[in-house]
């Protein structure tokens, strides 16, 4: 956040800037970067060798022989990519980069929501104007815990995940704020820096905007999704027009019997299989990415923000206006969990 933010909320200075929890926050996002990358990189690998490794076999049936037979070494390495994708595929498995991603991720986020928060703790947050020290001493113990408790980050990832706990969901107990001058500076912010960011981040997420057009969810979901369909489609054509070629060879009474039938019987076949190889690899990408589940999970959360940022706008006590915050922070929580479990899903191939 901006110097000129927090000159103009310099009441609460202290409580809007961390710098500890700045560095924390900036490890555990690289690391969940990084084994993003790894992750993806792998499983993607591992996806398109064992999609090349099919493609070849599906082109041995079009060709009626392999291709190490017919192209020599630039056939056998094709028909070596399954091979490769289950070396990339073990390698992915070693590093636990899913896991890692995921651990990463909820340490980020409840660091995050641990310093936000805090505004709805309104005894906590009276004492900044005249006991900061006080503050200070509440907030070094606080931390202390928090930082404490992310060592196992796993097991409280894992707890976090499946036993939901309406208690330990918010880290910081609300109250109500004794100072109605504070109160009203630690609003102004919240709206500023919750829920205009909250709303923001599921539209940037779902929808393509300027230079991110063709990289949004939105985007690679449509287009996968076609890719999927369209050779599904085909190659169901392509197999029943196989089939009736077939029948014809075995029946001649159905039609006039050529050799040739039995060449394009096996294109067709052939050509039946390679689309039905690109079906698989498309939804093995979007079981990979979690591309359906993903804009189903933003556009929702989007949704519930919306809602409660209308209910806030017609509200006026700071008590009630508190209690909607509380509800934010809430579907936060929400949301990381079910971000959590659908990524810790995720599978290109296995």
């Amino acid at each position: 956040m901006s110097e000129e933010f927090l000159a103009q909320n310099a009441v609460i200075r202290d409580a809007l800037k961390d710098q500890r929890l700045l560095e924390m926050f900036a490890h555990y996002e690289a690391e969940a970067k990084s084994c993003k990358r790894s992750f993806q990189a792998l499983g993607f690998g591992s996806l398109v060798f064992a999609t090349i490794s099919l493609l070849s076999v599906a082109l041995s049936v079009l060709l009626g022989n392999s291709l190490a037979s017919a192209y020599g070494l630039w056939g056998a390495l094709l028909e070596f990519g399954s091979v490769t994708s289950i070396i990339l595929l073990v390698l992915n498995r070693i590093g636990r980069y899913r896991v890692r991603w995921c651990q990463a991720v909820f340490c980020r986020e409840r660091l995050r929501q641990w310093h936000f928060q805090k505004f709805l703790d309104g005894a906590l947050m009276s004492l900044l104007p005249g006991q900061p020290a006080e503050f200070k001493a509440e907030m070094d113990r606080r931390w202390n815990i928090l930082r404490q408790n992310l060592r196992d980050g796993y097991g409280m990832m894992t707890a976090f995940v499946h036993h939901r706990s309406g208690a330990r969901d918010l880290l910081h107990h609300p109250s109500r704020y004794s100072d109605p001058h504070v109160a009203t500076i630690s609003w102004d912010a919240m709206c500023i820096l919750r829920f205009e960011h909250q709303l923001g981040y599921g539209e940037r997420k779902i929808e393509p905007q300027g230079e991110l057009v063709g990289l949004a969810l939105e985007e690679q979901a449509r287009l996968s999704e076609s890719v999927a369909n369209l050779s599904l489609f085909g190659a169901v054509v392509a197999g029943a027009l196989a089939f009736a070629l077939s029948l014809r060879q075995a029946f001649p009474a159905l039609g006039v019997s050529s050799p040739s039938n039995e060449d394009y019987s096996r294109i067709l076949a052939g050509s039946a299989l390679l689309l039905a190889v690109i079906s698989a690899a498309s939804r093995a990408y979007r079981a990979g990415y979690t591309l359906p589940d993903e804009i189903e999970s933003y556009g929702e959360y989007r949704n519930r923000v919306s809602e409660i940022k209308a209910v806030c706008e017609n509200v006026t006590s700071a008590e009630d206006r508190f209690r909607q915050l509380e509800r934010l922070e809430e579907e936060a929580v929400a949301e990381l969990r079910r971000f959590l479990k659908m990524k810790m899903r995720a599978s290109f191939v296995y």
